[in-house]
């Protein structure tokens, strides 16, 4: 086990415990203290897993997207930079926290499950497209987690302004989807260079479509057709579940279905390539 996978692995536990004290002072709004050794638990989680993210970038030589360890590791980073946003961007006490760091913990726990060995990126994948495309991924899964999250606290917990985190829900919501198409476009221009065709219906891009189709109706339905609140909310909630399946259930599709598939345990996806060590 690398330095990287170790950071990971305590990464999982010290989640969990920051998520758990945050969620019980949702609902314990007298106890400020336990509040706040959530808030200082989630920064320990962001420099955390920062810390195994560069080491994982260094050793791998690469940005952390190669594989099902990989991307969880940098969408964990993601979330957690999401929820400190979050945090301290809006005034008063979002408690975005606890969903950042139970996601965060989700995310690594699952890619530990995988191949967490460093392999080299081929040729036609080093490219700055490939670069740009992963970080709008990875952002636009931060920020629909705080979407997410918002519409969580919405839902559950005491609320003083229930105004303010409407709009806080209303702003992720869009920026969310500004994103999520980010990434759909400079996906399907990677794949015209690289196949000379934009689209085939590969089970990852179909989901990905759903999920933004999905998520710009909401934003169609909140912007024209006056849903918000609790009822914007829970549809957050429910597409947000969508995009956890688009992003995370490619790897228990076939491997011959789909060229997403990076590990090295369920499909050979480098010919002839030297193990990093």
């Amino acid at each position: 086990m690398d330095l990287s996978t170790s950071l990971a692995s305590a990464l999982v536990a010290l989640c969990l415990i920051a998520s758990t004290a945050g969620f019980v002072a949702w609902f314990r709004p007298g106890a400020p203290r336990l509040g706040r050794i959530g808030d200082g638990l989630g920064l320990v989680c962001l420099t955390l897993s920062l810390a195994a993210w560069i080491v994982r970038w260094s050793v791998a030589g690469h940005l952390p997207l190669f594989g099902t360890y990989e991307s969880a590791l940098s969408l964990a980073v993601a979330v957690l930079l999401g929820g400190l946003l979050a945090r301290y961007r809006s005034t008063g006490p979002p408690g975005i926290w606890p969903v950042a760091c139970g996601a965060a913990a989700l995310l690594v726990a699952h890619g530990l499950r995988f191949d967490p060995t460093a392999y080299a990126l081929t040729i036609s994948e080093r490219s700055w497209v490939v670069d740009v495309h992963a970080i709008l991924a990875w952002a636009a899964f931060g920020g629909l987690l705080v979407n997410a999250g918002f519409a969580l606290r919405r839902l559950v917990g005491r609320l003083s302004d229930e105004s303010r985190i409407d709009r806080l829900l209303s702003f992720s919501l869009s920026l969310g989807f500004l994103l999520h198409t980010g990434m759909m476009v400079s996906g399907s221009f990677y794949k015209f260079l690289l196949f000379g065709q934009a689209w085939s219906f590969d089970p990852i891009e179909s989901l990905g479509f759903v999920a933004w189709v999905s998520y710009g109706t909401l934003l169609h339905m909140h912007l024209f057709a006056g849903w918000e609140g609790r009822r914007l909310a829970k549809w957050c909630i429910g597409l947000f579940i969508v995009l956890i399946v688009s992003y995370r259930g490619i790897v228990y599709f076939p491997a011959w279905s789909t060229y997403h598939i990076f590990d090295m345990d369920l499909r050979m996806h480098l010919t002839g390539s030297e193990t990093i060590e």
